[in-house]
C-alpha cells in the first residue's frame, strides 16, 4: 500500500514538473491589421487561436475532450476549436502536459481570432534567440511602413518590431516621395538598425539673373525676380522665361531630374533680348488679338527664322470652357492662330478650376490640333489617426477606412466632416479642409465612454 502511495506521488510530483515546463502567456483578441491591408482570418463555427511558437509536436485537446488539429505556419500554430471553449489540454512528448483555462468568461468565441504567446523550458536545453529587435530611423518623419505583411504607420520618425531571425522584405512609402523597397536580415546577436531616407518625388530649381528688374517666370508663373526659387517640380521638362516688362531676355526648355534641387545662374550674355507677345481679352467665342511687341529690331534674316509661324487650333468640350496659352486667357470654347517656335503651356479653366497644364512644343510650321477636356477639380489627401488603432472612419457621412489612414482623391477647398467611431469609445468629429496637391494630418483624440 506504501509503495502505491508513494508511486502516485511520484506520478503527480512528474506532471506537476511537467507542467511547469509548458505555459500560455500574453492572451489576446486580435482585430483588423493596420489600414486592411492583410485580412485576418476567421471561422464562422469555431474561433481561431494563434500559439506563437517555434517548436513542433504538440497536441491539443479542447475542454478535454475534443482533439484539435494544429495548423503550422512562420513561427505560430494555429487552430480553429469549437464555440465556447473553456480550456485547452496541451501535450508535447519532451515538456509534458499543460491544462490552460481560458482567460475569457465565455471561453473563446467564434467568428473571433484569439492569440497567445505558446513557452517551454527544457532543462539542459540550449535557448536559442528565435526574435530579435529591428529599429526603423525613417525620414519623412511621417510615412507607412510595411515589414514582411504588417503594416504600421511611422510617427516621429521611428519604429520597432520583435521579428523572427532571418530575412524580412519591407516597403516604406509617404505621399509624394518614391516607395522604397529592401530585404533587411536578423541575426541573434544584437539588434539591427535600419535607417531610411526616402527619395522625394518632386524637384526644385532656382534661377538667378544679373536683371534687377526682370521677372522670372516658370511654366507660365512669375516666381520671383533677380533670385528665385520654384515650388514642388515634378521631374521633366519646364518652360523658364525671363522678362523685363514686355521684353522677353530668356525663354528655354529646361530639364529636371527627379529629387534633383537644380541651379542655373544666368549671365548678360545668356540674356538676350526677343520678340514678344501681349494679349487682351475678349468676350467668350471670339479669339484674342495677339500683338507683335518688337523690342529689339534684329536683321532681316533673323526675324524672317524668329516668325517662322505654325498654324494651331485648339478645341474644347464646350463653348463655356475657357483656353489658356501660358497663362493667358485666349478664348473660349475653340482657338485658332499661329504660334511661333517655342515651348507652350496650354490649359483650360472652367467654373473656378484649372486643368493640369499641358506643355507643347512648336518646332516647325505644320498645323498642330488639340482637343482638351474640361478641367477636373484639385484633389488632396488627408492622413487621419487617432489615440485608437482601428477606429473607423466617416468622411461626409461614408466609411473610408479604419484609423490609421491616409484617405486619397479628396476634392481641395471643399470641406470635410470626419467622425470615428470605435466600440467603447465616444465618437470623435472635426471638420478639415483639403489642399490640392498636399497631405492634412488630422489627429483626433477619442474618450472612453
Amino acid at each position: 500500500m506504501r509503495t502505491l502511495l508513494t508511486a502516485v506521488l511520484v506520478m503527480l510530483f512528474v506532471s506537476f514538473a511537467y507542467a511547469q515546463k509548458i505555459s500560455i502567456e500574453q492572451f489576446k483578441r486580435v482585430k483588423k491589421d493596420l489600414l486592411n491591408q492583410t485580412p485576418l482570418s476567421k471561422d464562422k463555427k469555431q474561433a481561431t487561436l494563434d500559439l506563437l511558437t517555434d517548436e513542433k509536436g504538440f497536441t491539443f485537446k479542447a475542454d478535454g475532450k475534443t482533439d484539435v488539429q494544429a495548423e503550422e505556419g512562420d513561427g505560430k500554430l494555429t487552430l480553429l476549436t469549437p464555440h465556447k471553449t473553456k480550456f485547452l489540454v496541451v501535450k508535447h512528448p519532451d515538456y509534458g502536459q499543460l491544462t490552460w483555462k481560458v482567460p475569457t468568461k465565455k471561453g473563446l468565441k467564434k467568428k473571433k481570432h484569439y492569440q497567445a504567446n505558446l513557452l517551454t523550458d527544457k532543462p539542459g536545453k540550449e535557448y536559442k534567440l528565435s526574435k530579435q529587435w529591428v529599429v526603423f530611423k525613417v525620414t519623412p518623419e511621417n510615412a507607412i511602413l510595411q515589414v514582411d505583411s504588417t503594416l504600421s504607420l511611422i510617427r516621429n520618425g521611428t519604429a520597432q518590431f520583435n521579428l523572427p531571425v532571418g530575412k524580412h522584405p519591407y516597403r516604406v512609402e509617404a505621399p509624394f516621395y518614391e516607395v522604397l523597397e529592401d530585404t533587411l536580415e536578423l541575426a541573434d546577436s544584437a539588434k539591427l538598425f535600419v535607417p531610411v531616407v526616402l527619395q522625394s518625388f518632386y524637384s526644385y530649381l532656382t534661377v538667378q539673373t544679373p536683371l534687377a528688374d526682370g521677372t522670372i517666370y516658370l511654366d507660365g508663373q512669375p516666381i520671383g525676380t533677380r533670385r528665385a526659387t520654384s515650388g514642388h517640380l515634378q521631374a521633366g521638362d519646364h518652360h523658364l522665361v525671363v522678362m523685363r516688362d514686355t521684353v522677353c531676355y530668356y525663354d528655354a526648355v529646361v530639364n529636371v531630374r527627379s529629387g534633383e534641387k537644380k541651379v542655373m545662374e544666368l549671365t548678360m550674355t545668356d540674356l538676350q533680348p526677343r520678340p514678344s507677345f501681349t494679349r487682351r481679352a475678349i468676350s467668350p467665342g471670339i479669339e484674342r488679338e495677339e500683338v507683335e511687341d518688337m523690342a529689339v529690331k534684329p536683321d532681316t534674316a533673323t526675324v524672317q527664322q524668329t516668325l517662322a509661324m505654325a498654324p494651331v487650333t485648339i478645341t474644347t468640350a464646350d463653348n463655356t470652357t475657357e483656353i489658356w496659352i501660358n497663362r493667358e486667357p485666349m478664348a473660349y470654347g475653340k482657338w485658332e492662330g499661329q504660334l511661333t517656335q517655342g515651348y507652350y503651356t496650354i490649359q483650360t479653366r472652367k467654373d473656378g478650376l484649372e486643368s493640369k497644364p499641358i506643355f507643347v512644343w512648336i518646332d516647325d510650321n505644320q498645323p498642330v490640333m488639340m482637343d482638351l477636356s474640361a478641367p477636373m477639380a484639385s484633389y488632396g489627401l488627408l492622413n487621419i489617426h487617432s489615440n485608437v488603432v482601428g477606429a473607423t472612419i466617416f468622411i461626409n457621412g461614408v466609411e473610408v477606412g479604419q484609423t490609421p489612414c491616409v484617405v486619397e482623391n479628396l476634392p481641395a477647398e471643399k470641406p470635410c466632416e470626419i467622425r470615428l467611431t470605435s466600440e467603447g469609445y465616444r465618437e470623435a468629429t472635426g471638420t478639415v479642409t483639403p489642399i490640392g496637391n498636399d497631405m492634412v494630418d488630422v489627429e483626433l483624440k477619442m474618450k472612453l465612454e
